[in-house]
């Protein structure tokens, strides 16, 4: 029993010496490949310097995002403080003031404010004119929320629908506020709380059970990515994004007028000259639909159905895949003359890729980038408008 014990102890004592030489050795690997890949003779000149010109470029970046996360900071705090001010010092403000805020508090809640008058006397408040059932509760109570407001009467006609009433008619909704969290796009102080707390979510994880532990740093793991990338989940995953998950632009300036650009790429049929990515495209017999074959990642081909949604002879023309597409998409081209002769050719793609901007980025990885594809493609519609321009002289000449 005891030379067993010793047995097993010799073996516990050469795992972790074998976990350190496996880490080493790959450590050791990875430097070397890095060390090959930069200081290689013919291409490390070039590899080093698109290193600095991207250090440069993130430092930049920092910098300019730490400023306007001081800004954005510095302004929250003010009207934090003014806010306070409000509730507080707010409750003297004469009925003329008051009238105003209420004004304000209506286009918040109700859908047509124009049909709602608004009397303030001794910082009592009389609402009368139309309103919808649903809006009459929520908006009595935030009347009676308003710093300086004593008191609420409600004399307005309660509709439970807009049918038969002038005032009601025509559609818009309020302007509630959306907290910061349910937006789309966060603020610098939103992502760096945000932030905060995805770390927060990690760091306290360890001492919990081990499913609350995996959960926790699962959240962690969602919230830290929507943090870096400032795009809501659904963008993110892909699921309910519609046809924007990825938004990609690019432009160029061709010499060339805008009529000579656009007879190209008005006629999808003639793209497969200059972009090699598309093998093929088929118009319907009316011009709205397009049927097209091109190359995706890894040279699968995709087949997908376009319709026009917008065409501006000479100008501008957009266009969205059908519904049911593996790659909902949505895109618009327009041309632009400049002051020098030249035209300004701009692009606009929206697409919703599989598992969303996840899968772009894992694309991404494995050299399918739609952005640098794009760019290629307006380079190549460039050399190919300028060179048919060019007058060809006589052989020998």
């Amino acid at each position: 029993m005891r030379a067993r014990t010793v047995v097993m102890t010799v073996e516990e004592r050469r795992r972790p010496l074998l976990s350190r030489n496996v880490v080493t050795g790959g450590l050791g690997f990875c430097a070397g490949a890095a060390i090959a890949y930069v200081f290689d003779p013919v291409r490390g000149r070039t590899r080093r310097a698109l290193g600095r010109d991207k250090a440069a470029h993130a430092t930049h970046e920092l910098k300019d995002g730490l400023g306007v996360l001081s800004r954005d900071l510095a302004n929250r705090s003010r009207g934090t403080a003014a806010a306070a001010r409000y509730r507080v010092a707010g409750r003297s403000a004469d009925d003329r003031i008051l009238h105003e805020r209420v004004r304000a508090e209506l286009g918040r809640h109700v859908c047509h404010p124009h049909a709602v008058e608004v009397h303030v006397q001794n910082r009592v408040v009389t609402l009368t004119g139309d309103v919808l059932a649903a809006e009459d509760e929520r908006t009595r109570r935030a009347v009676r929320r308003i710093p300086g407001v004593r008191r609420v009467e409600t004399r307005w006609a309660v509709h439970r629908d807009a049918a038969g009433v002038p005032q009601l008619q025509g559609t818009a909704r309020p302007r509630e506020p959306v907290p910061e969290l349910l937006q789309e796009r966060w603020s610098p102080t939103a992502r760096l709380v945000a932030g905060t707390a995805a770390a927060a979510m990690w760091a306290l994880s360890g001492g919990l059970p081990r499913p609350v532990a995996w959960a926790a740093r699962g959240a962690g793991a969602v919230l830290a990515t929507r943090v870096a990338t400032n795009l809501p989940l659904r963008r993110l995953t892909g699921i309910n994004a519609g046809r924007r998950a990825i938004d990609i632009t690019a432009a160029i300036s061709i010499d060339a007028p805008p009529e000579a650009i656009w007879a190209l790429v008005s006629d999808y049929s003639v793209f497969s000259r200059f972009m090699p990515d598309v093998h093929e495209v088929r118009r319907s017999a009316d011009g709205r639909m397009s049927h097209w074959l091109i190359s995706g990642p890894a040279g699968a081909p995709i087949r997908f159905d376009a319709a026009e949604t917008k065409r501006e002879e000479g100008k501008e023309i957009a266009w969205k895949s059908a519904e049911g597409q593996l790659i909902a998409h949505t895109g618009a081209l327009r041309l632009a003359e400049q002051d020098d002769g030249r035209t300004r050719v701009q692009v606009q793609l929206a697409y919703n890729p599989v598992a969303g901007a996840a899968g772009h980025a894992v694309a991404r990885l494995l050299g399918a980038n739609p952005a640098r594809k794009l760019r290629q493609d307006l380079l190549r519609l460039k050399s190919y408008v300028e060179s048919e321009r060019q007058p060809v002289g006589p052989r020998g000449a």
